[in-house]
């Protein structure tokens, strides 16, 4: 194995770059349309602040040292890149996205895609079921979490990036479905929504408290990794455990204020996607 990768050193992944760049501009033109078509509720810093947020979470994950540390040497690493991948950066992204960026943003065409009824709208509805959405994320979390699949995965870079990109998506999933970002005829219920959430973090604790606590070591790869920063094996995997429940403690808390300030950005709750799509608000859309 090379020489331990330094935390002053960032990778240049012109995939990831450009992909961050695209959102970023297609997030701009967005918040500005949706700030054009309505003179209430317009898009402010509660929603691009957040959306920033996201982007900038996933650059640390994907391009700084905490990438190439985690793969096979520090566990601790690379189980806090998952949770900014599964669980941070979807949450701040959604919550930039919700009302009045979507679905003010959208053009029609879009609109009339993802509204009820629309080509992609069934296929959403689907996706951020909470009978699909939820079991997804926690077996996305569950079974990425098996030392060997772990290890695996961080030796062999196409399925790492698979696990990157399940983590990522699914949390995205998980995360529309408990923010409720578009406009509906009948919101879910809030106490639905926490509910969910507390189970995901149910889910999560099931892995980081036991990495906490064990005290025999349960991922070879990081077993046999040089100790080049100064922990060993069996400190790494506590350290790994406490900073990820850490996180999710600050998530759980965090989540709350998230959906209370999402039903703030939902002053006409009775205004339905579909009603959007068809331009019967004049303030909200132009003819």
């Amino acid at each position: 194995m090379n020489s331990a990768p330094g935390w002053g050193s960032w990778s240049f992944n012109p995939v990831v770059i450009l992909a961050l760049l695209a959102a970023a501009v297609i997030y701009t033109r967005m918040y500005r349309r949706a700030g054009a078509r309505t003179s209430t509720s317009t898009p402010n810093a509660g929603h691009w602040i957040p959306y920033a947020g996201g982007l900038l979470i996933l650059a640390v994950a994907l391009l700084s040292p905490l990438d190439s540390i985690g793969d096979g040497w520090l566990l601790s690493a690379h189980m806090m890149q998952h949770v900014l991948l599964s669980d941070i950066a979807p949450a701040l992204l959604v919550l930039g996205l919700r009302s009045p960026v979507l679905p003010l943003g959208l053009s029609r065409r879009a609109l009339m895609a993802v509204a009820p009824g629309g080509r992609s709208g069934r296929l959403l509805a689907r996706l951020t079921s909470p009978w699909l959405a939820i079991p997804l994320w926690v077996a996305a979390t569950w079974v990425w979490a098996i030392p060997s699949v772990f290890d695996f995965a961080a030796q062999h870079p196409t399925v790492h990036a698979i696990e990157h990109a399940t983590l990522f998506y699914t949390g995205l999933a998980m995360w529309w479905l408990i923010i409720d970002p578009l406009p509906r005829a009948r919101l879910r219920p809030n106490g639905e929504r926490l509910a969910l959430l507390g189970f995901t973090r149910l889910a999560s604790a099931s892995v980081c408290l036991p990495l906490t606590w064990l005290s025999a070591t349960e991922y070879p790869l990081y077993v046999g990794a040089p100790r080049a920063y100064g922990l060993s094996a069996i400190n790494d995997q506590h350290l790994a455990g406490a900073s990820m429940c850490f996180v999710e403690f600050l998530v759980f808390g965090i989540a709350f204020a998230a959906v209370f300030i999402s039903i703030l950005g939902r002053d006409d709750s009775r205004v339905t996607l579909a009603e959007y799509a068809a331009g019967s608000s004049p303030e909200h859309l132009p003819t």
